[in-house]
């Protein structure tokens, strides 16, 4: 599946909430119910942009849509039966009506869905459907074990981008098929027992740049757009990959975008252990140690080169050509 690119993704919401203040005020919500979903297992959500506005997928259910008839969301039906007095309530906001068309509910994660239009002068009535939609969130997440493969697919971490831009605030990318290795969890824990005495927020963010993730992902993503030496735009495929290694990085390294490339598999997995390099101009540089067959196999050609290349990308670059390549491992080093 192809995403819209950060530009359209701008366009698209734009044009759907033109005000500025309305449009933050849905957007802000929408990342609370990510947030919430991420809660439960960065497997289990994911978001995609389409012509008629954002979504949020749990499992295999859409549980929050923002579009320009507000917030789209469901509630848990069986919470919301046992508060009839707030039932009541719903029915006579104007800022609530329910969905009386194909997704008035779900059946399989039992749910009521409906419309909501952020307003200064109905904030209360937001912790109510806040309750009821996260029980709902809860339920839907604990009902599968991961977001489904085609939903996976349709997830676009361009529009992570975009929300974290548009609302000043760092935003989770979920996580799907395999685990961080050993010795990332290992280089993780040691992490979090020497710098302890950073803020939360920098000590996530630096976390979430070890397993390729997070702002460091999301920045890379809005640098390259696709791969930075294939071109192959199917961002959900590339890896975010530290030129100089995490390990052997300080904690500005590791979230600069320079001592970033984000790259296809094959390549991510060769220029980290040591195969490949690239050299001050770009080009690509091919260990002996990989033989011409491998090297076919692996569609890895000399002509390769980086299709951009910065002042800021030199000293990384050095870095790896001197201390990483050539030097062929069996544990990644991201």
């Amino acid at each position: 599946m192809t995403h819209p690119n950060i530009t359209k993704i701008e366009e698209i919401i734009s044009s759907l909430l033109p005000d500025e203040d309305y449009r933050k005020a849905c957007l802000s919500l929408f990342v609370e119910s990510l947030l919430e979903a991420n809660s439960y297992g960065r497997n289990k959500w994911g978001v995609y942009c389409y012509s008629e506005g954002v979504r949020l997928l749990v499992g295999s259910l859409i549980v929050c849509t923002v579009h320009k008839n507000g917030l789209w969301l469901s509630l848990d039906k069986q919470l919301l039966n046992e508060m009839k007095d707030k039932q009541d309530l719903l029915e006579e906001i104007k800022a609530w009506h329910w969905d009386n068309g194909d997704w008035s509910e779900y059946k399989i994660v039992p749910s009521k869905n409906g419309y909501y239009i952020p307003s200064s002068k109905d904030q209360d009535i937001w912790p109510l459907l806040r309750d009821l939609h996260f029980e709902y969130i809860k339920k839907a997440a604990n009902k599968y074990e991961q977001l489904r493969i085609d939903s996976q697919k349709k997830h676009s971490p361009e529009l992570l981008v975009y929300l974290s831009a548009e609302l000043g605030q760092s935003i989770p990318c979920p996580i799907y098929g395999d685990v961080p290795e050993d010795n990332a969890l290992k280089e993780i824990e040691e992490f979090k027992v020497t710098c302890n005495d950073l803020p939360e927020t920098e000590r996530e963010s630096i976390i979430q740049s070890r397993i390729g993730q997070g702002v460091f992902r999301s920045g890379l993503i809005d640098y390259w757009k696709r791969c930075a030496v294939t071109g192959c735009n199917s961002i959900g495929l590339l890896r975010a990959s530290h030129i100089k290694p995490w390990r052997d990085s300080n904690n500005a390294e590791r979230l600069d975008i320079y001592n970033g490339l984000l790259l296809v598999p094959n390549l991510d997995c060769a220029f980290d252990r040591g195969y490949i390099s690239f050299d001050s101009e770009g080009r690509i540089i091919i260990s002996d140690e990989l033989s011409e067959k491998d090297r076919n196999l692996l569609g890895i050609h000399p002509k390769m080169k980086l299709r951009k290349i910065e002042i800021g990308h030199i000293k990384y670059l050095n870095y790896h050509r001197q201390k990483v390549f050539g030097r062929q491992r069996q544990s990644s080093s991201i």
